[in-house]
């Protein structure tokens, strides 16, 4: 981790006023300190703090070199979840896989990305009845479920490729149902008593639900909390109360939901909002 540019100074003032020669040329004693003994427009204190921030530019260049190397590797270890992750979406429909001496290996002789179907995966390490498994959550364009024919054939390429005894669940389904139920405590100047932004006819609440949701990781978790402050931060809304979720057909009161597909799509239709003047 690179040092700060005061810490980079301090330990070359500390070196300055320990060696030998430079305290009989300045002719300063054995208890000086440097602070003391010069001026903060003093040379010697203008050409430490230049070389200083010169060595601290030069520690960030490397430090940013050693993390991105670093992650490289770990993306490029086979078996690790990264190396899965990318190696999903790497997954090109219709084509064999090619056993490399070289590298000892699976892959495709040839890259060509308009069969990768793959659009979104995740991949998590569960533990399901006592066995530790690999959890592949994978999905196509918008998030759609494979068909029947193609989650054969990625789920046969992922055994193919994959660490030989490794126990799988393989997850590829339409996006979760999520209704909610809220109340909407609006700003009459911005939004009317629908839910409508006077000035473009638009919606704001159900547009950041949407943007909400879509900007969650894929098979990531839904915090109510953070849809509350997401909503919050849309113009024209001062307070924002979630009574209840509608997931998998039950309504409730959650604090959180991990989505059996990996995503959720927002179905307007299920619960209500209801705008209140605050």
């Amino acid at each position: 981790m690179a040092r700060t540019i005061a810490e980079i100074g301090n330990d070359m003032k500390t070196n300055f006023m320990a060696n030998a020669q430079l305290r009989n040329i300045y002719g300063f004693g054995d208890t000086a300190v440097f602070d003391d003994t010069f001026s903060v427009v003093s040379l010697e204190r203008i050409i430490i703090y230049i070389v200083a921030t010169a060595i601290w530019t030069l520690e960030n260049l490397f430090d940013a070199f050693s993390n991105d190397i670093t992650t490289k590797i770990d993306n490029a270890i086979v078996t690790s979840i990264p190396w899965y992750y990318s190696s999903a979406l790497a997954f090109q429909y219709g084509d064999d896989l090619v056993f490399s001496n070289a590298t000892y290996r699976f892959g495709y002789a040839t890259l060509d990305t308009t069969k990768q179907i793959i659009k979104y995966a995740a991949v998590r390490e569960v533990v399901d009845g006592g066995v530790t498994k690999l959890k592949i959550y994978y999905s196509g364009i918008n998030k759609a479920a494979l068909t029947a024919a193609q989650k054969i054939a990625f789920e046969a390429y992922i055994r193919r490729i994959g660490a030989a005894g490794t126990h799988y669940l393989f997850v590829s389904q339409s996006p979760d149902l999520l209704g909610l139920n809220m109340i909407i405590y609006y700003d009459p100047l911005i939004i009317d008593s629908t839910g409508m932004k006077i000035k473009d006819g638009t919606y704001p609440v159900d547009l950041a639900i949407d943007a909400y949701l879509d900007g969650l990781k894929y098979g990531g978790v839904f915090y109510s909390s953070e849809l509350v402050d997401a909503l919050q931060a849309t113009e024209g809304i001062r307070d924002v109360e979630l009574t209840s979720t509608y997931w998998k057909n039950v309504t409730a009161n959650r604090r959180k939901i991990d989505a059996d597909s990996g995503a959720f799509s927002y179905d307007s239709t299920i619960g209500s909002i209801t705008y209140t003047l605050d």
